[in-house]
């Protein structure tokens, strides 16, 4: 094992272990159970009647619209977590933002134990990877050298970023949960998208809250719905996918389980997305978001326009001619009704500094990003 390698097996098993020491740092078992305020309660509703095929849902229950002009700034997001983990902690029981910042702090500083944790176990393969390496020539010394560089500066990176949460012990699944729905229930727009999409959920903690998958299951197509109208695109390609019966052939997300199939539904929305395309998503080689060659969540080249006009010919050809025509219909009232389509802006990075991701009207599959640290305190 080289000097370097060792050096770095150390230092990721004393990061590892300053992240999650328990004891360092007290956290409240209170806070994961508190229920929202008496006025969101109300947007808290239990399954949903069964509809006719084909009618539009039943309208959203009343969440607050929510003002970032008027709240009051968080604490900046390079600041170590430690530091402000009180404040937030303290104002999440009543401001929207800071119950976002705080579910969105701890669902990254989980993150980060995972991938550390990756990072040791992966560690010895490696280590084997580079002994069976040839060293004869030159240049395959320094092929090997450049490995090993590689590898140190990504677990350097990890470290110099686990130092963001030292001393603050996870929370658990419910309890994060537990605050992405609070902000979602106060019309906090991030959080809104983040909850309603499932996201609040991680696959390797489902049976760790199942008492929270429970209320979700009840609210998520009501929460979605409002997104939708106030004019997030990600809700609302998020939920015409939902809709759609070729969902059927894929695997759905949290969001997908939640709704009943609707095609008249899911034609409505498509076609309200398509007609809300900004111009750099329309049409042309310039269409795929970030210009040419942009790439989708899992590197696949598409084109906005092309990707709606896919899901409405196929939903047009399974309808009867009435139900496209009630489809249009409901896509034009609804232009004139809910708020336009747009995508959030890419968040500034940590310290302020533009982003470099370019903004992503709508995403394959009605894919829904996770919620950054930044996007809590802005308009969504």
């Amino acid at each position: 094992m080289t000097a370097t390698l060792k050096h770095g097996r150390t230092l990721i098993w004393v990061a590892a272990l300053a992240a999650t020491g328990a004891g360092m740092y007290y956290w409240g078992r209170r806070s994961g159970a508190e229920t929202p305020p008496p006025a969101l309660a109300a947007a808290s509703a239990g399954d949903a009647a069964p509809s006719k095929a084909g009618a539009a849902p039943a309208a959203s229950a009343a969440i607050a619209r929510y003002d970032a002009g008027t709240a009051r700034p968080l604490p900046p997001v390079d600041s170590p977590l430690r530091l402000v983990l009180p404040e937030l902690q303290r104002r999440a029981a009543t401001e929207p933002a800071a119950a976002c910042r705080l579910a969105a702090e701890m669902e990254y500083c989980d993150g980060l134990r995972m991938r550390l944790a990756g990072a040791e176990n992966n560690l010895d393969m490696f280590e084997r990877q580079l002994e069976r390496m040839p060293q004869d020539t030159q240049p395959q010394r320094e092929q090997r050298q450049r490995m090993a560089e590689s590898y140190q500066t990504m677990t350097d990176r990890l470290l110099t970023q686990s130092e963001h949460c030292a001393q603050v012990p996870p929370i658990s699944a419910e309890q994060r949960a537990a605050y992405w729905r609070r902000a979602a229930l106060a019309g906090q727009p991030a959080a809104m998208r983040h909850y309603a999409s499932g996201n609040a959920f991680r696959y390797q903690e489902l049976l760790d809250n199942l008492p929270g998958l429970a209320t979700y299951r009840g609210e998520a197509e009501s929460i979605a719905r409002t997104a939708a109208q106030r004019g997030d695109a990600r809700m609302l390609a998020a939920l015409a996918y939902a809709y759609s019966p070729q969902r059927d052939g894929m695997r759905r997300g949290f969001l997908g389980q939640v709704v009943r199939s609707n095609a008249v539904e899911s034609l409505a929305l498509f076609l309200q997305l398509r007609d809300g395309l900004p111009a750099q998503d329309s049409d042309g080689p310039e269409a795929a978001p970030g210009g040419p060659g942009a790439r989708g969540p899992r590197g696949g080249r598409f084109n906005s326009r092309e990707m709606l006009d896919s899901q409405i010919r196929a939903l047009t050809r399974d309808l009867s001619p009435e139900q496209v025509s009630q489809a249009r219909e409901r896509a034009a009232e609804r232009a004139q009704s809910w708020s336009p389509p747009t995508a959030p802006a890419p968040p500034a990075a940590p310290g302020g500094a533009p982003s470099n991701t370019p903004p992503m009207f709508l995403m394959q599959g009605g894919f829904v990003p996770d919620v950054q640290r930044q996007e809590c305190e802005g308009a969504g």
